[in-house]
């Protein structure tokens, strides 16, 4: 399943087109206080004054700036740009060991694009939203009050709530329940309480489905997409856009610094806006991306069940 992790990939993907980095490897493993690399395969690109992007999807990515270079030992400055020092593993020519890879002057470090995947993922509009379902067992009280601590997840809306038969022959039925907002946090931890609006003639069991805002506390390398955010697996490419579209607005400044494009590098190999113009390509892939998912939650969980007007941005929370 997808991961954090993951659409770092994608972005790197649709940052990089057919552009390659200059590569290398941490030969031998390091401590997060180490000053001093070896290299595994000595890329002349790695001298001093250089940036280099190290980790992978499994151990974290770093940027060290480069003060010198002797031979096959670099002498770096550790976790600049904002990224953390990470204590990284090298092969010494052990093949079953992963290469820690380092990234030679790449045009995105690894930590950026990680940093704006979180951001893509953190401000996705309100009108995509995670689906969960509880199933809590009833007393046959009637207007029983359910308690359940919503604050995993958060809550927005039921979709649906269903319930056990009332015979043996019967499917589930739809059961009349709401939700109370500001109940009293010593009996409701989250502050939201169920209550079922029905006579319960015998013990049964609830069926509800909720919506909720995405759950983005962790967003880890490894944190699951589907299963630990609550994004629809159909929303997974969404971050990746919306990532790579910041990114590259920002990278457009990069063209009016002479120092910045290198002596080899004429003005006109990219033109005014080109990457400006790639961004809203983007971001408007990003947009449509966004709408098409508002449209399939809409259509396969509808609006508020118990509401008498219908809304884009729906919700059963009674004050």
């Amino acid at each position: 399943m997808s991961t954090v992790g993951d659409a770092v990939t994608r972005t790197k993907r649709l940052l990089n087109s057919n552009t390659r980095t200059e590569l290398d490897a941490i030969h031998t493993g390091i401590t997060a206080t180490a000053t001093t690399i070896k290299l595994k395969y000595q890329t002349d690109g790695i001298r001093a004054g250089s940036y280099i992007s190290v980790g992978d999807n499994t151990q974290g990515y770093e940027t060290m700036y480069v003060h010198a270079r002797n031979g096959e030992y670099a002498t770096v400055q550790r976790g600049v740009d904002g990224s953390t020092a990470v204590a990284f593993t090298g092969d010494v020519d052990d093949a079953a060991v992963v290469d820690t890879a380092i990234e030679v002057e790449p045009r995105f470090t690894g930590h950026q694009i990680l940093e704006a995947v979180r951001d893509a993922i953190r401000g996705l509009p309100a009108n995509l939203y995670g689906v969960s379902t509880i199933s809590p067992s009833v007393s046959s009280s009637e207007d029983l009050a359910i308690n359940y601590d919503f604050s995993s997840t958060g809550f927005l809306h039921v979709i649906q709530a269903l319930r056990t038969p009332r015979s043996d022959t019967d499917r589930w039925v739809r059961a009349n329940v709401k939700v109370y907002k500001n109940s009293n946090t010593t009996d409701f931890a989250s502050g939201y309480a169920i209550v079922v609006q029905e006579p319960l003639e015998k013990a049964v069991t609830l069926q509800i489905t909720y919506a909720h805002p995405l759950v983005t506390g962790t967003l880890d390398l490894d944190t699951l997409l589907v299963s630990t955010v609550k994004m629809n697996a159909q929303m997974q490419d969404i971050p990746s856009l919306g990532a790579a579209a910041h990114l590259l607005m920002g990278e457009e400044s990069l063209r009016l610094d002479p120092h910045a494009a290198g002596t080899s590098r004429i003005d006109a190999a990219v033109a005014p806006g080109d990457r400006a113009r790639y961004s809203l390509v983007l971001q408007s892939q990003y947009d449509r991306r966004v709408s098409q998912e508002a449209r399939r939650l809409m259509a396969e969980y509808g609006v508020r069940m118990d509401g008498a007007i219908s809304s884009g941005f729906p919700t059963t929370v009674r004050r």
